[in-house]
């Protein structure tokens, strides 16, 4: 393949007019071990693309590339070194040679989705201040406060607080999970929580002795807290107060749901009904819902794994209606599902999902339910 054909490719690709032979041909171009020199001189940072990326450096770029080519050659996958190289190429690096590409022809249509793009793949760290810090899956970073001191360490998928941190104040964070996401915190106190796609948790740094702790959880998460029988751990979803000592539960507050699930694993808890303030006990595989509507609280026994298995990777279905289901696809595939079948919508399934691809999924609840669909990127269309 000739110089003036990858440079071809590449702005095709870049521009979003790529072929089917421009993505092969890249794809394989890259992976050669002949090329690897070439690859050096081609890769640049645009100025333009380094201001809206924060001004990260172009050595750390460069490392993150080839260190996924290697494994993606290691794996001798073409078609995943396909998505995984090229779709990340796209966001940050701009190939060149002998100079840079015009920016107005070639940046403008990155430039204006950089910033979505942004907030749709990294989990966000919102600072008291109102600082926005992104938490790159793939890479590993030091936690400060507004003061410069260190409070935590971001280890891939997995943010850990320090409980040794000599500050003599807490402040709180916001951490948001977008779709297709999931992570892990370990607060200060040890208590791991482990956090679902489309959900919210604002907490504090750290727990101070003379109060208890407390955070405050918007979509779904699972607790492990780490038990101090002195200082209850107190999770707030919406009105509802789930008060713990040491235990392993799970928490669905997702904005479609009528009622907010919790479900006990290990240990126990006790939940607050705002309505009049009594507390309900949990044991074991129970299942407390709290009705938004009217503060009713209903207990029933379950399975738990079946509320857990999201941590696997896992969709469990039970009695469930489309509209609900589809909203569980949207935070698990990081898709738009516009369901244009109304007659769909309430249909009742049972289903059952791991490792299957939305376009898997799709086909599989079409063999009970006749329907057609449409994927156009991440915007999928059900008529």
């Amino acid at each position: 393949m000739s110089r003036n054909s990858i440079e071809n490719s590449l702005i095709r690709y870049l521009t979003g007019q790529a072929s089917e032979n421009d993505v092969e041909s890249l794809s394989e171009w890259i992976k050669d071990d002949e090329n690897q020199k070439m690859f050096h001189d081609y890769v640049k940072i645009h100025f333009e693309i380094s201001t809206v990326l924060q001004n990260e450096e172009i050595a750390p770029l460069k490392d993150r590339l080839m260190s996924k080519i290697s494994e993606n050659k290691k794996k001798n996958s073409k078609k995943i070194t396909t998505k995984r190289i090229l779709s990340y190429a796209a966001l940050v690096i701009v190939f060149i040679t002998g100079g840079y590409f015009s920016a107005t022809q070639l940046l403008l249509p990155l430039i204006n989705n950089t910033e979505q793009n942004i907030q749709e793949k990294f989990v966000i760290l919102e600072t008291e201040e109102g600082d926005l810090i992104k938490l790159q899956p793939t890479k590993e970073k030091v936690i400060t406060n507004a003061q410069g001191n260190s409070i935590g360490n971001q280890k891939g998928e997995k943010l850990i607080y320090l409980n040794d941190a000599h500050v003599a104040d807490p402040s709180y964070v916001t951490i948001r999970i977008p779709y297709g996401k999931k992570f892990n915190i370990v607060l200060a106190d040890g208590t791991s929580i482990y956090l679902n796609s489309g959900s919210t948790l604002r907490y504090p740094t750290f727990f101070k002795k003379d109060i208890p702790r407390s955070v405050t959880l918007t979509g779904e998460a699972f607790f492990e807290v780490a038990e101090d029988k002195t200082h209850p751990f107190i999770v707030e979803s919406d009105a509802i107060k789930i008060k713990v000592l040491g235990t392993k539960f799970n928490v669905n507050n997702y904005a479609e749901n009528q009622n907010i699930h919790t479900v006990l694993v290990e240990g126990s808890v006790s939940l607050l009904n705002p309505k009049n303030s009594d507390e309900i006990l949990l044991k074991p595989n129970q299942k407390a819902d709290w009705n938004r509507k009217d503060n009713t609280i209903n207990v029933e026994d379950v399975d738990s794994y079946r509320y857990t298995a999201w941590m696997d990777g896992k969709l469990i279905f039970r009695n469930a209606k489309f509209n609900k289901i589809s909203r569980a696809l949207e935070r698990k595939y990081n898709v738009k599902i516009e369901i244009e079948n109304k007659e769909l919508e309430k249909e009742i399934f049972d289903a059952s999902f791991d490792i299957e691809s939305i376009r898997e999924v799709l086909e599989s609840f079409k063999r009970s339910y006749s329907f057609e669909y449409k994927i156009d990127k991440n915007h999928i269309t059900i008529y």
